[in-house]
Order: structure tokens, then C-alpha cells, then sequence
């Protein structure tokens, strides 16, 4: 399954947002768990990481471990290729 996770950083944190998506970027993914992209975004989310895992729980398990709670929210959608429509 391909996840589409958007990060929103805290205001006060803003600062910090191009270390933290380093940061993420340096986390070591579990094993069943492949991270394709880390972007900085412009707009109403500061970034993005695109990701593949196995299933629901193997995601969570990624999210939680790059997290850093009340310094950004995450919103993670599963992201479905148009062709497997």
C-alpha cells in the first residue's frame, strides 16, 4: 500500500521545519516499510512523505516512529495508483 503523509508543523516550530524533514528522512523505516520521497512543500502543509508498507499497522508503526508529538499534526491517506482504479 502507498501512504501520502501531509505535515503541518506547529507555528512556534516553524523554524525548525528543514531539520525536522532531515530528521525524517534520517529515521530507519521498519523493515517492511519503504520510504520513497521527503518533500518541503509551500501551502497548508510544510511537507510530505510518500511511503510504502504491507498494510495499516505497519504504517502506523512508521508514523508514530517518525512523529514528534505537539510539534506537527500528520494526516496520513493511503494513496491508490488511478490505473489499479
Amino acid at each position: 500500500m502507498l501512504f501520502l503523509t501531509l505535515l503541518k508543523m506547529s507555528a512556534s516550530r516553524a523554524g525548525d521545519l528543514p531539520s525536522f524533514l532531515k530528521r525524517v528522512k534520517a529515521v530507519t523505516p521498519p523493515s517492511s516499510v519503504k520510504v520513497h520521497h521527503v518533500y518541503f512543500l509551500f501551502g497548508q502543509y510544510d511537507g510530505a512523505v510518500v511511503f510504502e508498507a504491507p498494510d495499516l499497522k505497519s504504517a502506523k508503526d512508521f508514523i508514530v516512529k517518525m512523529s514528534i508529538p505537539a510539534v506537527y499534526k500528520i494526516e496520513a491517506l493511503p494513496a491508490i495508483p488511478v490505473e489499479e482504479l
